[in-house]
């Protein structure tokens, strides 16, 4: 599916991927469906040649539908879910493909970049969608093309560039809550030779939370991104930019909802906890503990410079490196109440390089890439829980064991990668395409439960010498390691991973003379297997998930019809899934189910998407699109998120709705000589899923339909137009997740918002 403007702009690629906006009238008035020029495959080919499915969407698109975020992605892009996890991280899934885990290294299963450069992990996409000239988003394995492997997909935002022209630009937001961003850019060319574009952003407002049980509001934003990009050709065939780029969050963080009381020790839960009411049916109320702080404080700063070098008219060098450092600081309340059962502060830091070199050729008939990457990471987080109201709180009468207890990790690691692809023309009309990859990575880890407020170390000697029939051998001291060890010692839990596989992609393509096109590709990938960050009361707590792998089998259709008015895509996939990573449970002698990483030994999806771009060439657009998915664990015994210990072949896996669909139409029409108007409305729909094995009803994720509405005016120079929107216009209560521990509860979609959309271009 490609979702474009055309009324907007059409964009053409330069060598390092650039692209420059030039009015596209002509192919509006044709009424030709016009074509994104994507660079999926290290080259410029319109979306409907590219044989894989992808999504492409443009800059103007992603601005007229309010798409700010990754998250928001799912409401175009069939297929795609986004999960919160209990600590504010996020979760991308491609098909059934993602990785729920909330720890900040965990490596993702759908990989993000911004202009080829990989952003590691999911917590560092918050400001991807910066002045994005558009998005482009691959479903199955990547790997052979891209810098990180991945059995899910990759998304590559595409930054605007600085041009030949002197250009500026102004959005402006006002909306529902008293929510408003502010978006701006200016761009010109410095010398004959050197451009800089400059883009910053700021978001603020919008309490949309409310506190059921008492006079307290949260939910405002308080953002701030910023980039700028100078790009600089001294030579012919010399092409260098440098991006700094970075952003900073104050923002709160949402509260969740409370659907039940689930004590792990009910014969030690406090009665004024179970007496907390439940969460009413309504996307805005919430609960939570009226002394945490329910902030954020995130700081994100890359630099990065991409090299471009012409050897010849048919080869081209490619280097681009890139360094970066995160930190956080969020408080998080788990528990939905306004006690202190889990609530939750999750400092960390982030530090990564990476290099990159490829060769690019075009030899007559083969289009070939040679490439090789080095990835550095570096990943310190801490959680420190308060759970001073945990039903499991005290065992030994008389001694509370938990009131503030922490858990820290220290992650190291390295990631060493070749790779090589080659298309090569058969025929005019016969295509095939060949790649493959190593990639090896090491990842070191040490972490442990450790005493964070003095006192929980008194309950770890008494629990030790119960264990072991004497007193520790170290005398355990306030602040020190509680986590035991396989000789029942509290330390230090240290371990070393380190895995290797070969990624690889092959398939055919076959071409029509009026540019349709059918292909069939089958692909492996991998994704590096890690540690958690969770509160383990043992050394196996700690274990890693080892490295999961998928096979996929695609087959698909791009078929431009009715004098290409019309643009009909399909494709069937089969996923043959082996050791998916999970967040699942084990059975802790001590504190009940805790959580751990675990790997599903065989699963599988099986698939379909079809698509339907409309451009009958009278100011009429509309693209419908649908993904239907089943998929099923084949085999896994463990416990689910309720504690029920069962074998689950055949249970449906977590977070994956079996049907996705949207729906996007927009009118055009001239009022004046200077005036347009504009009409649009766009539909998401997603079947029923669930957060856990099994499907219990208390960890469900109900159905949803999103209806969006929008209408404005726009200047016929396209440089000034104003907006009138409303998203979810119908008030739908929907949630993205659902977690259980001492308490059970759920994380809300927003509620009906609306506002007006100012933008200004020069």
């Amino acid at each position: 599916m490609a979702l474009s403007a055309p009324a907007y702009a059409q964009e053409s690629v330069g060598v390092d991927g650039s692209t420059a906006t030039t009015p596209a009238d002509t192919a509006e008035a044709s009424g030709v469906s016009a074509d994104i020029i994507v660079t999926a495959q290290r080259r410029a080919q319109s979306v409907n040649s590219v044989p894989m499915s992808i999504t492409a969407i443009g800059g103007d698109d992603l601005i007229a539908r309010g798409i700010n975020s990754t998250a928001d992605l799912v409401r175009m892009v069939p297929g795609l879910t986004f999960t919160q996890s209990q600590v504010s991280t996020p979760v991308y899934s491609l098909r059934g493909v993602g990785f729920y885990d909330s720890t900040l290294s965990a490596s993702p299963a759908v990989s993000v970049y911004v202009d080829e450069v990989p952003l590691p992990f999911a917590i560092l996409t918050a400001g991807a969608s910066l002045d994005i000239s558009r998005v482009e988003v691959l479903k199955g394995p990547q790997g052979t093309l891209y810098g990180q492997n991945a059995t899910g997909g990759a998304i590559n935002y595409i930054s605007a560039k600085p041009s030949d022209m002197r250009e500026a630009g102004i959005d402006a937001t006002l909306g529902r809550f008293g929510a408003y961003d502010i978006a701006g850019f200016v761009s010109a060319p410095v010398t004959g030779t050197l451009g800089i574009r400059v883009a910053a952003k700021t978001e603020q407002g919008g309490v949309w939370q409310r506190n059921y049980l008492r006079d307290d509001s949260l939910g405002a934003s308080r953002r701030f991104t910023g980039r700028a990009i100078a790009v600089w050709e001294p030579v012919d065939g010399l092409v260098v930019t440098a991006n700094v780029n970075g952003w900073r969050d104050r923002s709160d963080v949402q509260a969740p909802q409370l659907l039940g009381h689930t004590s792990y020790n009910p014969a030690g839960a406090y009665p004024y906890v179970l007496a907390v009411p439940l969460a009413p049916e309504d996307a805005r109320a919430s609960n939570w503990t009226d002394s945490l702080p329910m902030r954020r404080d995130d700081d994100f700063y890359q630099a990065s410079v991409r090299v471009d070098y012409a050897l010849n008219a048919d080869i081209k060098l490619t280097s681009i490196s890139s360094w970066l450092r995160f930190t956080t600081d969020a408080t998080q309340d788990m528990d939905a109440t306004q006690y202190r059962q889990l609530d939750s502060n999750t400092p960390g830091t982030i530090r990564s390089f990476y290099q990159e070199l490829r060769l690019v050729g075009d030899s007559g008939p083969a289009r070939w890439i040679v490439g090789a990457n080095y990835g550095r990471e570096a990943a310190y987080e801490q959680q420190i829980l308060d759970t001073y109201d945990l039903s499991s709180n005290v065992i030994i009468p008389g001694l509370p064991i938990l009131s503030r207890s922490g858990v820290y990790t220290d992650q190291r690691i390295g990631t060493y990668a070749g790779y090589a692809n080659l298309e090569y023309d058969l025929s005019e009309q016969l295509t095939a395409q060949a790649g493959i990859r190593y990639t090896r990575n090491i990842r070191e880890f040490e972490g442990c439960g450790y005493d964070a407020d003095g006192t929980t170390h008194l309950s770890f000697n008494i629990l030790t010498t119960l264990f072991t029939g004497a007193p520790p051998i170290n005398a355990i001291g306030p602040g020190s390691c509680l986590t035991f060890s396989p000789e029942f010692q509290p330390s230090l839990i240290e371990d070393r991973l380190s895995q290797d596989n070969v990624s690889w992609r092959g398939g055919l393509t076959y071409t029509f003379p009026n540019r349709a096109i059918i292909y069939a590709n089958i692909s492996q990938g991998w994704k590096a297997g890690g540690f958690p960050t969770v509160p383990a009361s043992s050394f196996v707590g700690f274990e890693a998930a080892t490295q999961e792998s998928l096979l996929a089998y695609e087959a698909g259709v791009k078929l431009p019809l009715a004098d290409r008015a019309v643009q009909l895509n399909a494709s069937v996939f089969y996923y043959d899934y082996n050791d998916k990573q999970v967040r699942g449970r084990i059975l802790d002698p001590i504190f009940g189910l805790l959580e751990r990483l675990v790997n599903v030994p065989e699963s599988h999806v099986l698939g379909a998407e079809a698509s339907v771009s409309i451009n009958p060439g009278n100011g009429l657009t509309a693209n419908i699109a649908g993904t239907w998915l089943k998929a099923e664990i084949d085999t896994f015994s463990g416990y689910n998120g309720v504690g029920i210990d069962a074998d689950w072949s055949g249970s449906p896996m977590p977070f994956t709705p079996e049907w996705q669909g949207m729906a996007d139409v927009d009118y055009r029409w001239s009022l004046n000589g200077e005036w347009d108007a504009t009409v649009g409305a766009s539909v998401n729909v997603n079947s029923t899923s669930s957060s856990t094995f099994g499907d219990p009803d208390i960890l469900s994720i109900n159905a949803r339909t999103l209806v969006d509405l929008r209408a404005g005016i726009e200047s016929a120079d396209r440089k000034l137009r104003l907006q009138l929107w409303g998203r979810n216009i119908f008030n739908s209560y929907y949630w993205h997740t659902t977690f259980q521990a001492d308490s059970v509860w759920r994380m809300a979609g927003k509620p009906a918002t609306y506002g007006i959309s100012l933008g200004w271009r020069y």
